[in-house]
């Protein structure tokens, strides 16, 4: 795998983290300066969590800070080795979570990688020059060797997928040897989750499913997916099952757990239902209905919560839905009460992530786009004022002396076409004379 070389903005502070450590500089014992490379891996991934280490003084300092005096300020919390402040800032989607950590200490977490080593200080990362050597080729390295188990095997591709990073070789090669099944199959299914979870919601989900088979984990940890592994699809596929998944939870631009999770297992059913044809092209009929059996199994083994199963499987069975230009106008109603409003938007988002992890398409497909316009076009007429809206009704025209039949149908849908054109308000009075107006013409 290339190393993603790394000095790009998102590793960066966001603006309104910045804004608002300038903005208190005078009330708060610590500064931009303090902010530890610790938080590259949220910044990258965009997780609104920053990693602060602060010298004694300053861990001192800070539990007198006036927080009632910062607007953004909401709450806090504290133990012997960590304080978090959660904090509001207008720039954000979700409350920030501003973690502090002491420089040193008997109690202190130290950093694990040489690049969290790193401070940011005027408007860069600085450090050593081997942490910023990793920095900038985008290695993860060891601050310190030490003995590696199965559950390190699992979790570091985690931090490599939040990262965007590789392994330093001879990290890699030490993890390698710590993988053993005996070992991963004593870890609870919550840490198991937990991995899982982090790959898949990282910067680049991909490079950490790469690093997870590389270290020879694949096969344990998601082996459905690892069968995929030179197995050809057809023209319109660049890749094989395999990357095609991993690069499709890539193309989910928002790390959005339903969304990723359904891209990755989307044709997961692939591998089984693979037959190939003279030529050296493969069908795969009926993969989705297979998929969604895998996926639901799947999310059972990591013990997701059922209601996001169900959601993520909905998706992986769905997401073959074809249109063409011959469906009716009932039809269309018909498919838009089996799929929800939000329901279909994340069927979109998973057709478009399907088509950039195939490698050669990037737009959604015409059909997709003339069914969004055929919804479009239904909701519009059924937002019209229709006969039932009117603020009369047949009774109102019989109680003038009409009798119910055709004309009374007539005289309301006369009265909606005004209304529609403008010439009168949908009001009862002014209805009521116009009918009876229409009502003395009649008879």
């Amino acid at each position: 795998m290339t190393p993603f070389v790394s000095d790009h903005p998102d590793y960066y502070p966001p603006s309104y983290l910045l804004d608002f450590l300038e903005r208190y500089q005078a009330k708060l014992p610590y500064s931009s300066g303090d902010l530890s490379g610790e938080s590259l891996k949220y910044f990258r991934s965009h997780n609104p969590v920053a990693v602060f280490r602060l010298d004694q003084d300053q861990w001192d300092a800070l539990s007198s800070v006036p927080t009632g005096e910062l607007d953004e300020f909401l709450e806090s919390s504290e133990s012997p080795s960590e304080r978090k402040w959660v904090v509001s800032f207008p720039g954000s989607r979700e409350d920030y979570h501003l973690r502090f950590l002491p420089r040193d200490g008997a109690d202190a977490e130290q950093p694990e990688f040489t690049v969290e080593t790193l401070v940011y200080r005027d408007g860069a990362w600085v450090g050593s020059e081997q942490a910023r050597a990793d920095y900038l080729a985008g290695n993860l390295r060891p601050l310190k060797e030490r003995e590696y188990l199965s559950a390190d095997v699992l979790r570091v591709p985690g931090i490599a997928a939040l990262m965007d990073f590789d392994l330093e070789p001879a990290f890699k090669a030490k993890l390698r040897s710590a993988w053993s099944v005996e070992g991963a199959e004593e870890l609870s299914r919550k840490f198991l989750r937990k991995c899982f979870q982090k790959i898949v919601c990282g910067a680049r989900p991909s490079t950490g499913f790469i690093v997870l088979d590389e270290l020879g984990a694949l096969d344990w940890f998601l082996p459905d997916l690892a069968k995929g592994k030179g197995l050809t699809q057809n023209r319109y596929h660049k890749h094989d099952i395999f990357h095609h998944l991993i690069y499709a939870c890539d193309a989910v631009e928002e790390p959005v757990l339903k969304l990723r999770l359904a891209a990755l297992l989307h044709d997961i059913g692939k591998s089984d239902t693979r037959k190939e044809q003279p030529g050296g092209e493969a069908t795969f009929h009926n993969h989705e209905v297979v998929g969604a059996r895998i996926t639901e199994r799947i999310m059972r083994r990591f013990g997701f919560d059922s209601n996001l199963g169900k959601r993520v499987r909905f998706l992986v069975r769905n997401h073959m839905f074809h249109y063409t230009s011959e469906w009716s106008d009932r039809a269309v109603r018909r498919f838009m009460q089996k799929v929800s409003p939000s329901q279909l938007e994340d069927l979109i988002a998973l057709r478009l992530a399907d088509r950039k992890g195939s490698g050669k398409r990037q737009a959604l497909p015409r059909a997709i786009k003339d069914l969004i316009r055929h919804i479009e076009e239904i909701k519009r007429q059924e937002s019209e004022l229709k006969v039932r809206d009117l603020k009369i009704g047949g009774n109102d025209l019989m109680e003038l002396g009409m009798k119910p039949g055709p004309e009374m149908g007539d005289l309301l849908k006369s009265l909606l076409d005004r209304v529609k054109a403008g010439e009168m308000p949908n009001e009862r009075e002014a209805l009521l004379e116009a009918a009876r107006q229409g009502t003395e013409s009649i008879a």
